[in-house]
């Protein structure tokens, strides 16, 4: 199984490049996905997150209130830290532990004789390199999209103020400096047509990837 790490930043269109690669075919993992899991109500991690931050984080119905969250950790780093000292090693537990079902799965189906071609499993891991999570993936794949369009985007499907974009965008690693560590880039700033060619560019070349 060759294993690929799909990152990029806010906003450059990573969720909309993972669906394309699951509908050619790929096993996915979404790291966004497995976090919202974890803090569903009633968890252990809620329970933590609201002992350190303050109920004021959770709405009426128990909740987490991830915009008034966000608000709290984009404008302290400490407290950012803090965070993802509750949330990451967990989130790396839960990757790693579908990792190993998924290899299981085709180890199965390899001794049934269903095995016709190498499996692909695309990881998306927004803070791939801010981790220091390279060690779990093959390959990466960095979706890349200029920081003004990221602004722009949050600005309007988000309704976040330039100062409030401009937070977010500072506590990741910027695009420009991901790209030398990529092996494949994808332009996220093409139209779905445009965007669909280059991942079905990228799946082909993956196809011949040898480990």
């Amino acid at each position: 199984m060759l294993i690929v790490g799909l990152t990029g930043g806010i906003s450059s269109g990573k969720s909309t490049v993972l669906e394309i690669f699951r509908r050619l075919g790929s096993k996915t993992i979404d790291a966004d996905r497995i976090s919202h899991q974890l803090a569903r109500p009633g968890t252990q991690v809620l329970g933590e997150i609201a002992r350190k931050f303050g109920k004021e984080v959770l709405n009426r119905n128990g909740r987490l209130n991830r915009k008034r969250l966000a608000g709290v950790i984009f404008g302290d780093r400490r407290k950012r830290r803090l965070l993802n000292k509750i949330m990451h090693p967990r989130i790396i537990a839960e990757i790693e532990s579908k990792i190993e079902r998924f290899q299981e799965m085709e180890k199965r189906a390899r001794l049934r004789g269903d095995y016709r071609k190498r499996n692909i499993l695309v990881i998306d891991i927004p803070l791939l390199f801010e981790a220091k999570l390279e060690y779990l993936v093959d390959k990466i794949v960095l979706v890349y999209v200029p920081r003004q369009v990221q602004i722009e985007r949050l600005r309007r499907d988000s309704n976040f103020t330039f100062r409030e974009a401009k937070a977010r965008l500072d506590a990741q690693i910027p695009l420009y400096r991901k790209r030398k560590y990529a092996d494949y880039i994808i332009d996220g700033n093409l139209h779905l047509d445009g965007l669909k060619k280059q991942v079905e560019s990228v799946w082909k070349e993956l196809q011949t990837v040898r480990k």
